[in-house]
Protein backbone atom coordinates (compact mmCIF):
# COMPACT_ATOMS: atom_id res chain seq x y z
CA UNK A 1 0.00 0.00 0.00
CA UNK A 2 3.13 1.99 0.54
CA UNK A 3 3.91 2.03 -2.61
CA UNK A 4 1.10 3.36 -4.23
CA UNK A 5 0.72 6.35 -1.76
CA UNK A 6 4.39 7.58 -2.35
CA UNK A 7 4.14 8.33 -5.56
CA UNK A 8 0.79 9.88 -5.31
CA UNK A 9 2.08 11.91 -3.49
CA UNK A 10 4.81 12.87 -5.05
CA UNK A 11 3.02 13.38 -8.23
CA UNK A 12 0.44 16.05 -6.04
CA UNK A 13 3.10 17.69 -4.96
CA UNK A 14 4.65 18.14 -8.57
CA UNK A 15 1.16 19.55 -9.55
CA UNK A 16 0.42 21.96 -6.97
CA UNK A 17 3.67 23.51 -6.67
CA UNK A 18 3.93 23.97 -10.55
CA UNK A 19 2.19 26.82 -10.97
CA UNK A 20 3.77 28.98 -8.23
CA UNK A 21 7.46 30.22 -9.36
CA UNK A 22 6.48 32.47 -12.27
CA UNK A 23 5.81 35.51 -10.86
CA UNK A 24 2.89 37.67 -12.73
CA UNK A 25 3.64 39.55 -15.82
CA UNK A 26 7.31 38.22 -16.03
CA UNK A 27 8.45 38.08 -19.34
CA UNK A 28 9.53 35.00 -21.23
CA UNK A 29 13.33 34.41 -20.98
CA UNK A 30 13.07 32.30 -24.61
CA UNK A 31 10.95 31.42 -27.53
CA UNK A 32 12.20 27.89 -28.15
CA UNK A 33 12.57 25.05 -25.67
CA UNK A 34 14.53 21.66 -26.45
CA UNK A 35 14.91 18.49 -24.36
CA UNK A 36 14.19 15.04 -23.70
CA UNK A 37 11.16 13.70 -22.45
CA UNK A 38 10.43 10.13 -21.55
CA UNK A 39 12.45 8.49 -24.83
CA UNK A 40 11.50 11.74 -27.36
CA UNK A 41 13.46 14.94 -28.40
CA UNK A 42 10.88 17.29 -28.67
CA UNK A 43 10.83 21.38 -28.95
CA UNK A 44 8.62 23.90 -27.61
CA UNK A 45 8.06 27.59 -29.69
CA UNK A 46 6.55 30.56 -28.80
CA UNK A 47 6.49 32.21 -32.57
CA UNK A 48 4.94 35.69 -31.05
CA UNK A 49 7.50 35.80 -27.21
CA UNK A 50 4.22 36.24 -25.17
CA UNK A 51 4.99 33.31 -22.96
CA UNK A 52 2.69 30.81 -24.79
CA UNK A 53 3.53 28.41 -26.56
CA UNK A 54 1.72 28.12 -30.14
CA UNK A 55 3.34 24.37 -31.00
CA UNK A 56 5.35 21.74 -29.40
CA UNK A 57 7.37 19.59 -32.53
CA UNK A 58 9.71 16.27 -32.98
CA UNK A 59 13.28 18.10 -33.92
CA UNK A 60 14.50 14.96 -35.85
CA UNK A 61 11.67 14.45 -38.10
CA UNK A 62 10.78 18.50 -37.74
CA UNK A 63 6.91 17.45 -37.57
CA UNK A 64 4.32 19.33 -34.92
CA UNK A 65 2.54 16.79 -32.59
CA UNK A 66 0.55 18.97 -30.23
CA UNK A 67 -0.39 22.62 -31.15
CA UNK A 68 -2.49 25.28 -28.99
CA UNK A 69 -5.15 26.69 -31.59
CA UNK A 70 -5.78 25.28 -35.16
CA UNK A 71 -6.50 29.10 -35.69
CA UNK A 72 -3.17 30.75 -35.26
CA UNK A 73 -1.53 27.61 -36.32
CA UNK A 74 1.83 29.12 -38.18
CA UNK A 75 4.49 27.06 -38.64
CA UNK A 76 7.68 27.26 -39.80
CA UNK A 77 8.56 26.50 -43.19
CA UNK A 78 10.47 23.33 -42.35
CA UNK A 79 7.94 22.33 -40.21
CA UNK A 80 5.07 19.56 -41.38
CA UNK A 81 1.96 17.98 -39.31
CA UNK A 82 2.12 15.06 -37.54
CA UNK A 83 -0.19 12.48 -39.03
CA UNK A 84 -1.80 12.00 -35.17
CA UNK A 85 -1.01 15.55 -34.08
CA UNK A 86 -3.28 17.21 -30.95
CA UNK A 87 -4.92 20.35 -30.21
CA UNK A 88 -3.27 20.92 -26.91
CA UNK A 89 -5.97 21.33 -23.91
CA UNK A 90 -5.87 24.90 -21.42
CA UNK A 91 -3.75 23.04 -18.39
CA UNK A 92 -1.21 21.30 -21.35
CA UNK A 93 -0.34 24.97 -22.87
CA UNK A 94 0.11 26.20 -19.28
CA UNK A 95 2.12 23.64 -18.28
CA UNK A 96 4.38 23.62 -21.68
CA UNK A 97 4.56 27.56 -21.78
CA UNK A 98 6.56 27.66 -18.69
CA UNK A 99 9.68 26.31 -20.46
CA UNK A 100 9.73 30.13 -21.74
CA UNK A 101 10.62 31.57 -18.39
CA UNK A 102 13.70 29.26 -17.46
CA UNK A 103 16.56 31.51 -17.59
CA UNK A 104 20.03 31.16 -15.25
CA UNK A 105 18.36 31.69 -12.05
CA UNK A 106 16.28 29.46 -12.63
CA UNK A 107 16.81 26.80 -9.92
CA UNK A 108 17.33 22.64 -10.24
CA UNK A 109 13.96 22.32 -8.17
CA UNK A 110 11.99 24.56 -10.43
CA UNK A 111 13.37 23.25 -13.44
CA UNK A 112 12.45 19.36 -12.17
CA UNK A 113 9.05 20.72 -11.29
CA UNK A 114 8.46 21.98 -14.96
CA UNK A 115 9.34 18.93 -16.17
CA UNK A 116 7.28 16.76 -13.80
CA UNK A 117 4.37 18.76 -14.57
CA UNK A 118 5.09 18.25 -18.42
CA UNK A 119 5.36 14.19 -18.11
CA UNK A 120 2.56 13.93 -15.88
CA UNK A 121 0.10 15.98 -18.85
CA UNK A 122 2.44 14.66 -22.14
CA UNK A 123 2.02 10.88 -20.80
CA UNK A 124 -2.04 11.53 -20.47
CA UNK A 125 -2.12 12.23 -24.04
CA UNK A 126 0.20 8.95 -24.77
CA UNK A 127 -2.36 5.99 -25.02
CA UNK A 128 -4.52 8.55 -27.76
CA UNK A 129 -0.98 9.33 -29.74
CA UNK A 130 0.10 5.74 -29.50
CA UNK A 131 -3.54 4.72 -30.39
CA UNK A 132 -2.91 6.61 -33.81
CA UNK A 133 0.21 5.93 -34.50
CA UNK A 134 -0.66 2.32 -34.48
CA UNK A 135 -3.86 2.45 -36.74
CA UNK A 136 -1.68 4.80 -39.63
CA UNK A 137 0.87 1.84 -39.87
CA UNK A 138 -1.56 -0.39 -39.89
CA UNK A 139 -3.07 1.60 -42.45
CA UNK A 140 0.23 1.44 -44.28
CA UNK A 141 0.98 -1.89 -43.86
CA UNK A 142 -2.29 -2.43 -46.07
CA UNK A 143 -4.09 -4.23 -43.05
CA UNK A 144 -7.22 -1.67 -42.72
CA UNK A 145 -8.41 -3.68 -39.55
CA UNK A 146 -11.79 -4.62 -41.57
CA UNK A 147 -13.13 -7.94 -42.14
Amino acid sequence: MHRIRIPISLLLLITLTGCGFLAVGERPANSHYCDKFLIYDMCAQDLDRDGIVEYVYFPDSREVFMYRSEEELELAEDLGMHRCAMMMDDELVATTSRVFFVDDETTYLQKQDIRGAMLIRYISHLPRMTACNMEAEQLADGDGGGS
